[in-house]
């Protein structure tokens, strides 16, 4: 199942090289249409990519990592094991 954006985006282009390599509180609920809250139950609960802090107070989510919970939102796990083979 493949997913778009949330429609009201704005100009987030997450194909674009010129664009951010991470996206800030306000980008992520832009893009996603989830509440703060929402966003947060869901990372602890290992549905949702964490953030990244980036210095002092800041965060903010890698490109990639909002694009493969964009790509499968109802499939993603944050479980670093699911995309691992298991070795005999």
């Amino acid at each position: 199942m493949h997913i778009e954006p949330h429609a009201n985006r704005g100009d987030v282009d997450f194909q674009s090289a010129a664009g951010p390599a991470f996206f800030r509180m306000a980008d992520v609920i832009r893009i996603t249409a989830l509440s703060r809250t929402t966003v947060y139950r869901r990372i602890a609960d290992g549905k949702f990519p964490p953030p990244v802090h980036l210095g002092g107070r800041a965060c903010g989510w890698p490109r990639a990592a909002l694009q493969r919970w964009i790509d499968d939102p109802d499939g993603y796990s944050n479980s670093p094991v699911t995309h691992l083979r298991r070795m005999n």
